[in-house]
């Protein structure tokens, strides 16, 4: 590549006419930065519990979470319902799965 002539910042702060390998705009963002190396993880054996494997306390969670709980399974529930026949949704749900 050819060589241009441009001022170049000194150590002590005074310019000096130097000649200097042209570089594009894209040349310098690539050198400025970068891109990260890929790390992979191992994978953690607890991380592969299904959902189906997790027994959830229905009783417990409020009907948004009941609803919450039941688009992860893949049934859509209706919070007019009341909690005790969303929960038997979800039970009549899961048993024929």
């Amino acid at each position: 590549m050819a060589k241009s002539l441009d001022k170049v910042l000194q150590p002590d702060g005074s310019y000096k006419w130097e000649e200097v390998e042209h570089i594009t705009e894209a040349q310098q963002i690539v050198a400025a930065c970068p891109a990260p190396e890929l790390v992979e993880e191992p994978v953690k054996k607890e991380a592969l519990v299904t959902q189906k494997e997790t027994i959830a306390d229905f009783e417990a969670m409020t009907k948004s979470q009941l609803e919450t709980y039941g688009r992860t399974i893949g049934l859509e529930l209706d919070k007019r319902h009341n909690k005790a026949e969303l929960i038997a949704e979800i039970q009549k749900f899961t048993s024929a799965n």
